[in-house]
């Protein structure tokens, strides 16, 4: 994590609670108003010490696997282009033998 960016929460608070504008925050911040927005929202709700601790530990957990894995993807093209660009539909896979068959389904 950017530390650059738990001193730029960290100094938001403290120019918000010195009565500034969240306008001029972010202004003087170079940050977005509506990032300065959320931020405060937050720290107000958690207190500061326990947003800093969420804000670090967000985005830590694991990615979401693709829905489809891209060998398999890769496969279906190849399938399809073997057999004329038909579409999915048309290309019967026979697992155990390992071979690709068209169907007829006209």
């Amino acid at each position: 994590m950017d530390m650059n960016q738990l001193t730029n929460i960290v100094i938001t608070w403290e120019l918000f609670e010195s009565g500034i504008p969240k306008l001029h925050i972010a202004g003087k911040l170079d940050i977005h108003r509506e990032t300065v927005h959320l931020w405060i929202k937050g720290i107000e709700e958690f207190g500061l010490l326990e947003f800093l601790d969420n804000y670090l530990s967000a985005k830590k957990g694991e990615r979401a696997k693709r829905k489809i894995d891209g060998l398999l993807k890769a496969r279906v093209y190849r399938l399809r282009e073997e057999n004329r660009n038909c579409c999915g539909q048309k290309i019967k896979v026979d697992p155990s033998v390992n071979t690709v068959k068209r169907q007829n389904l006209d």
